[in-house]
């Protein structure tokens, strides 16, 4: 993933310079250097604030607060061979809200929606909520969460497909990582669909078999600018897992 970042990073800077230099109106360089200059800077604030959401808002996992979580979060942390045990935090589950995996600095961080755990504050499933850690984790692990990384991504979305295409790529990775830790959590993937009232109904081989019958113009371009896999394309990579997780087509 470093190199896919540097060479992202590096398609976006040329496509982004010769846009401002070209195009009608065109800036100088000076001018096109500050605005670029100026990505990096916006995304060390924007994580910084996230962060700092987080701290200010959500409640955080620890041995007395969800001691369940804590527990999965720490064994997984070690499992994973991670230098320290990334934060955690329950946030509230709104709108189709997901679990996620970000940083600031050196402080990898995850957050879990409250809709995976039961009203006492016990897991809901907790195979499925190890599944879900593992592919967070797998993000930190991986480095998904370092500055320079999201700073490439975000350059990259300046051209169209290339920097989406780095976060599906981004996906995949943790799902490996995920299944490598904790196959008997794979059905957590049906959550993505059918969310954590109805998950269990939905046939998970079923939908993986769509991943090689539906075709389209349409669906194609929705895959090409998604930044992340299709549902039915990484069911389809989760359960054959000889095959690596398409990111394209």
């Amino acid at each position: 993933m470093t190199a896919a970042a540097v060479l992202v990073t590096a398609a976006a800077l040329a496509t982004a310079v010769h846009t401002l230099l070209t195009a009608q109106g065109a800036v100088s360089l000076g001018t096109a250097a500050l605005v670029l200059a100026g990505v990096p800077g916006g995304c060390w604030a924007s994580s910084g604030l996230r962060h700092a959401r987080q701290r200010a808002q959500s409640v955080r996992i620890s041995p007395t607060q969800f001691p369940e979580a804590d527990h999965t979060i720490r064994r997984l942390s070690v499992d994973m061979g991670l230098a320290r045990t990334p934060d955690a935090y329950v946030c509230p589950a709104s709108g189709g809200q997901r679990a996620w995996a970000a940083g600031h600095g050196r402080r990898g961080y995850v957050v879990v929606p409250s809709d995976l755990f039961e009203a006492g504050g016990r897991l809901r499933d907790p195979d499925a909520l190890r599944f879900v850690v593992a592919h967070q984790l797998g993000h930190i692990a991986a480095g998904h969460a370092s500055f320079w990384l999201r700073a490439s991504t975000a350059l990259g979305r300046l051209v169209p497909v290339l920097g989406s295409s780095l976060s599906r790529a981004a996906e995949y990775t943790a799902d490996d990582h995920a299944h490598a830790h904790c196959p008997e959590g794979v059905h957590a993937i049906r959550v993505l669909a059918g969310g954590t009232r109805l998950y269990a109904q939905v046939n998970m081989s079923e939908m993986a078999e769509r991943a090689r019958t539906d075709r389209g113009p349409f669906l194609l371009l929705y895959n090409l600018l998604s930044s992340r896999p299709a549902n039915t394309k990484r069911m389809a990579a989760l359960r054959d897992r000889t095959r690596p997780g398409r990111v394209f087509l």
